[in-house]
Formats: C-alpha cells, structure tokens, sequence
C-alpha cells in the first residue's frame, strides 16, 4: 500500500527516521533525508511516499520542489525489502504527481557510498550532473576581519523588503521572478526559517538564508551582487553571521556547496567547515 502526504505529521517523521536509522547503518551514509516541505513551491503537491508492506513502512521517496523547473528526490528502502521493485512503484507515482504540475525534471540525490543506491539511478538511465559537500562548522570563530568593514551590516529582511530581495535573487542566482517569489516569500512565512540581506552604505549588496530544525542551523542561499563580487564582501558576511549565531548559541551549523564552486568551497574551509559527506546529483528528464 502507497500513503501520500503534503505534510508529514510526527507519527510518520517518527516512522521515517525509523527507516532512516537502518539504511544508514546498512549503507554507511551520513547524511539525513529532507522532511521540510514549507518552502516547496506548491504546498497542496504531494511530497511524501510512503510504502507499506503488512502496515510496516519499508520504502519512502521524499519529493523537495523549491522552483517549478525541478524537484529533487531522496529515497531510502530498508534492505530485507529491496529488489522488490518497491522503489520503481514509488517512483512511478511521484512521477504522475510532478507531471500534473508540469515538472520536467527529477534530480536523484544520492550519497558515493551507496552502491545499491547509484545501482539503481544508473538502471534509470539518469546522468551524473554535480556533487555537492557538505560541511559542519568546527573552529571557533576568526574574528579578523570584521572590523575592517564597519559598515558592513546584516539584517533580518523584513517583509516591507520582499519586493527587493525577490530582484537581489534573480540578479544574483538568476531566478524567474515567480520562482524567486516563491521562494522568498515561503522563506518570509515559514517557522524555522530567516532571511538575511547585506547592507553596506545604502546599497543592499548581498542575501544569506538560515534554516533552524531541532538544534541544526543551516545556512544556504548566500550571495552578492555582481558588482560587489570579488571584493571579499562574502568572506565578511559569512563571519558576520557565524558571529550572529553563535551569540544566540547556535554551535551546529551547517552549509552546502557545488563541488565546481571551488573559491566558496575554500572560503568556508578557511572560516572552520570541514566535509562531513558528499551527495551526488543526477538529473532525468521525465516530461
């Protein structure tokens, strides 16, 4: 039996960590599967499968859509239960939920060291397009730095702002505007979330995101305009909101980054991030 939901409430969170714990044991993974559905674009689209075997659940896809272009997908299915096809079921179902909202591609995340995992996107024919590391902040914060641009300031965007954070985005990570929309706006509303816009004089320079879940803070969507760029000014935002969190005792922090992206990769290895485990993206057009 399939169960889709929007939402999960903590019975099926508590289900699927279960499954989670196993898989990860089994496959030696590190990383955790992406349960915060509050910034997908479309919160009535279905984003969790589950399946069900004797009321026991034995295999998830979990679906994260920030933009309409692409939807990412996480999967897990506990190892007496695989080869079943169970996956393929799953998948077949998340596929007829994406295309009724005309998203035309799947991006499989998985990580190296799951060779079932990679077994089974390859048999899709899906092709390898990026890693990603991911980093846990370590060191204490290097203070250097920071005073040597004063005016620098980082601010909590407020939503008088969203107009300007919606074109911040499009400059810098050259988003649609409704895409860009979307996702401000659902970074606006959401709990656990906080949207950061960098000031230096009177111009709005730059953008970082914070996302708090339990006693994890992770920070994504850092970026500069592009004629501040080059400058150093993202060195000094990071420090800027390192020194912000861990003043509110925020000590595990977390952040992502393209392996291609080779001077932010560098940067926070030099702030105190070391790699605690790479994904692996693979993208399959499906419409």
């Amino acid at each position: 039996m399939i169960k889709k939901y929007s939402v999960p409430n903590e019975e099926i969170i508590k289900e699927i960590k279960a499954v989670e714990t196993i898989c990860k044991e089994y496959d030696k993974l590190n990383g955790y599967i992406f349960l915060d559905t509050s910034i997908n674009f479309n919160p009535e689209m279905k984003s969790l499968f589950l399946l069900y075997k004797d009321d026991k659940l034995v295999s998830l896809i979990s679906v994260f859509t920030p933009t309409s272009e692409e939807a990412e997908l996480s999967a897990y299915t506990l190892p007496e239960y695989r080869r079943k096809g169970y996956f393929k079921s799953l998948l077949s179902e998340v596929i007829q939920e994406l295309k009724f909202y005309n998203i035309s591609d799947i991006i499989l995340v998985c990580e190296p060291q799951s060779k079932e995992g990679i077994e089974a996107i390859k048999g899709l024919k899906a092709e390898l397009e990026f890693t990603e590391y991911f980093l846990r902040y370590k060191d204490s914060l290097i203070e250097t730095g920071i005073e040597q641009l004063p005016e620098i300031m980082l601010e909590k965007a407020k939503q008088k702002d969203l107009e300007t954070i919606i074109h911040l985005s499009q400059e810098i990570f050259h988003d649609n505007y409704d895409d860009a929309k979307s996702l401000i706006t659902k970074t606006f509303n959401s709990y656990n979330r906080v949207q950061y816009m960098a000031v230096l004089g009177s111009n709005i320079i730059g953008m970082v995101s914070v996302g708090i879940e339990n006693d994890e803070v992770s920070i994504f969507g850092l970026g500069i305009t592009p004629q501040y760029q080059g400058k150093g000014y993202g060195q000094i935002i990071m420090k800027l909101l390192l020194k912000k969190l861990k003043s509110s005792e925020k000590d595990n922090i977390t952040i992502e980054v393209d392996s291609s992206n080779d001077r932010a990769f560098k940067l926070y290895k030099k702030l105190g991030f070391i790699v605690e485990t790479s994904f692996d993206y693979y993208r399959k057009r499906i419409n």
